[in-house]
């Protein structure tokens, strides 16, 4: 592991920032480049009796998944429908499903800002739900990933087997069922779903996170959302046990879609955003407060204000918001408080993660906007990174991971520990971060070890600080790094920060009251020997050879075409940079020589290139650096890269 971690920047703001809505409403995006193919308009949501011989369902993670697009095999893997899209609502429908069944299924969109695939599965015509559910129905009933699923025959698919994964789910997940007022048989796969009713079926995917992984064999990994716990399954297996809170079973879900309704409404010009009838600040909690840049504001009158006034300034309007994604809900307080995606949607497919921590709470019964879930800017999350060297016939390939702690230096905040739970839910400590010296510093730092690079300490009194806003914390290969990692999948997926106002981490540090913040992290890296397996794109020949191939002079320009393919899935890749330099390789390093932004499901990009100063001769180093988020939220950058001047087989760094 490098000294400093190669990591691009996280992606995603831990405060809403001036412009970033801008960037997202943009309709028109330079350098993009291919896409997965797109029927002239979407569905109607279906309407009376569907044919005897169609297949309908509803595609849903709570909210419907958005600019979704399905696809459908056979038994054998002769695809016998492919692009259908998704409604609105989150319906589809296939008129006449033919082939040998069982059918495998699989449907790709936004769901949040996240692009993700969920999978399901029919016997024949009728109703096939895709939810996380039913993903988690096809690797329990296979003991295979959904993307190995989707290639080769479908026998593991029988009725038997299905049967036996519902059970084993609706068993670990009964606490939830009853809460949901859902029956204890609830059928994932045929069973009523309407996607952002937040009642029934729909509420129980509200109500936990499904995230599935490889870890010696697949894995299912459900934490809830409502209550506490983590349930751990494999084929046959389960370990864990989720747990819904006292007053979960009383907490109206319905009203959040009325909520981003309304919200999206009063953000169709500056006028509607400022009605004193229909407006912003309507939809306002009285205790709303929000960060954007150095500016603060407070209360109702202030939020909805600063956010008309940053819409019309940026000339965003007209803004719309996707239906909400729900997170982790706090409810020990007088009034619930639920984490929520605030994402826009541009029109053209894309989505945009426009806040980090980002909440709603209820006043008088009904859901407002909080926006700030705390006074502190604090965010978690995770990134993987491959570097592949694509010179010669045998690619090498690096692999790096780490996690990320952003949390704010605020006035008088000296140190912050951030532990995890283990299996057995005893607290483990993750890390320290301390305040570097010097003006300026906006995060804590990590705490290292000292004279051994990016190693974190877990004594707050022997360590050191090596820079201001250094945030990574970076994972060692093998076994040493997948203890962390494990710890996330088999004891859960929030991590406790706890503030102290002393440099030896002793005295607590208040904020707003309060001195330990739980938060469910963005993401969790897989452990070692599953990182390949991750859906890395791979360049075609013609991708390589143009990279391996292009030459420029310094102040010169061009045009540079690339492609890829992603043979274990589909991945949202939002971004693309071309470097000459990696070690100039930030966002206005003279290094960087061309970037573009990426539509969902992209497999070619344009780039302009524009070397400046930096010449790009005949076998120098040169990366394609391609970004993205898994549906788990995990960052994934993979780096291709060329040096025909250093000897075969070695990394192209020095």
């Amino acid at each position: 592991m490098p000294q400093q971690p190669a990591f691009r920047p996280s992606l995603f703001a831990t405060r809403l920032r001036r412009g970033a809505v801008a960037a997202a409403v943009a309709t028109v995006l330079a350098g993009c480049g291919g896409e997965t193919p797109r029927s002239a308009s979407p569905q109607a949501p279906n309407s009376g009796t569907p044919s005897p011989t169609a297949l309908t369902g509803t595609v849903a993670v709570g909210a419907p998944i958005s600019d979704g697009r399905v696809r459908v095999l056979d038994s054998a893997g002769a695809v016998v429908a492919s692009d259908i899209a998704v409604a609105a609502d989150g319906t589809y429908t296939i008129p006449a499903l033919a082939g040998t069944p069982p059918f495998r299924i699989e449907a790709c969109g936004n769901v949040g800002a996240n692009w993700q695939c969920i999978y399901s599965v029919a016997q024949g015509p009728g109703t096939a739900n895709v939810t996380p559910l039913t993903t988690a129905t096809v690797l329990l009933a296979t003991g295979q990933t959904p993307e190995q699923v989707m290639v080769g025959n479908a026998a593991a698919l029988g009725s038997a087997a299905l049967d036996a994964a519902q059970q084993q789910l609706r068993t670990g997940l009964a606490p939830v069922l009853a809460s949901s007022n859902v029956a204890a048989n609830l059928d994932f796969i045929s069973g009523s779903l309407t996607a952002g009713a937040r009642t029934g079926y729909d509420r129980v995917l509200d109500s936990v996170g499904v995230n599935t992984g490889v870890d010696g064999q697949p894995f299912v990994q459900i934490t809830p959302r409502l209550g506490d716990g983590n349930l751990f399954l494999q084929q046959g297996n389960s370990n864990g046990a989720v747990q819904v809170s006292s007053g979960a079973a009383n907490l109206s879900l319905s009203g959040l879609e009325d909520l981003f309704r309304t919200m999206s409404a009063a953000m169709t010009s500056a006028q509607a955003c400022r009605d004193s009838a229909t407006g912003l600040f309507r939809s306002m909690a009285s205790t709303a407060r929000m960060s954007m840049g150095s500016d603060r504001a407070e209360g109702a009158t202030q939020v909805a204000e600063a956010l008309c006034s940053m819409l019309e300034q940026d000339r965003m309007y007209p803004v719309r918001l996707l239906s909400p994604v729900l997170g982790r809900c706090d409810l020990d307080g007088a009034a619930p408080v639920c984490r929520v995606g605030f994402v826009v949607g541009d029109g053209q497919g894309g989505a945009q993660n426009v806040g980090g921590r980002i909440g709603v709470t209820q006043e008088n019964g009904q859901w407002k906007f909080l926006g700030d879930l705390d006074s502190i800017g604090l965010y978690a999350g995770a990134t993987v990174q491959r570097d592949r060297r694509i010179d010669g016939d045998t690619p090498v390939d690096r692999y790096m991971r780490a996690l990320a702690f952003d949390i704010a230096a605020v006035p008088g905040l000296q140190c912050a520990a951030v532990s995890q739970r283990n299996e057995q839910q005893q607290v483990v400590p993750v890390a320290y971060f301390k305040r570097f010296a010097g003006d300026g510093v906006e995060r804590l730092s990590l705490w290292t070890l000292p004279n051994q690079g990016n190693q974190r300490s877990l004594d707050p009194a022997n360590g050191t600080l090596r820079s201001s806003d250094d945030t990574w914390v970076a994972l060692p290969e093998g076994e040493a790094g997948d203890e962390v990692v494990r710890n996330f999948l088999r004891g859960g997926r929030v991590v406790t920060v706890q503030l102290f106002a002393d440099e030896a981490c002793t005295s607590a540090f208040s904020v707003d009251g309060r001195s330990s913040f739980k938060l469910e992290i963005e993401g969790v890296p897989p452990v070692w020997a599953s990182l390949p397996g991750l859906a890395w794109p791979e360049l075609t020949a013609a991708g390589r050879e143009a990279l391996r191939g292009i030459t420029l002079a310094g102040n010169a320009s061009a045009t540079l075409d690339l492609s890829w393919t992603q043979p274990r899935g589909p991945m949202g890749f939002s971004e693309a940079t071309f470097c000459g330099d990696r070690a100039t390789c930030g966002s206005g390093g003279n290094g960087r020589i061309a970037e573009a932004t990426l539509r969902p499901g992209a497999t070619t990009v344009r780039l302009s290139l524009q070397t400046g100063g930096l010449a790009l001769p005949a076998g120098s180093a040169r990366m394609l650096a391609l970004f993205g988020r898994n549906g788990d939220g995990l960052q994934i950058q993979s780096n291709h890269l060329s040096c025909a001047g250093r000897p075969s087989g070695q990394s192209c760094d020095p």
